[in-house]
């Protein structure tokens, strides 16, 4: 039997290489440079629309979790298909499966 997790499995890259400092050093600066660059312009709302998209998905899946409980999509009521019409509206279509369960 092959043991995969046993130590002499893992021993011949042993020892690893020193971790180059400067190199670290350098790409973690361009790092925070492309992340600053990023937040310029209009860029700078991104995390804001991302986070207002998140909450969006929230409240619409809890609106859709209220209108099981009370039974109103299973009796097609129009409000339940308004609620639904929203829902596909406000968000992708690749979003639907995590909201909408069909």
């Amino acid at each position: 039997m092959l043991e995969t997790a046993s130590e002499e499995r893992f021993q011949y890259t042993l020892p690893f290489e020193p971790v180059n400092r400067a190199r670290l050093h350098s790409l973690r600066a361009i790092r925070l440079a492309e992340r600053a660059a990023e937040r310029q312009g209009i860029g700078r709302f991104a995390d804001d629309r991302r986070q207002a998209q998140i909450a969006a998905r929230h409240a619409l899946g809890r609106v859709m979790e209220e209108l099981k409980a009370r039974g109103a999509l299973a009796e097609r009521t129009p409000l339940a298909a308004h609620a639904v019409r929203a829902v596909e509206l406000q968000l992708p279509d690749s979003w639907l499966p995590w909201v909408v369960s069909r």
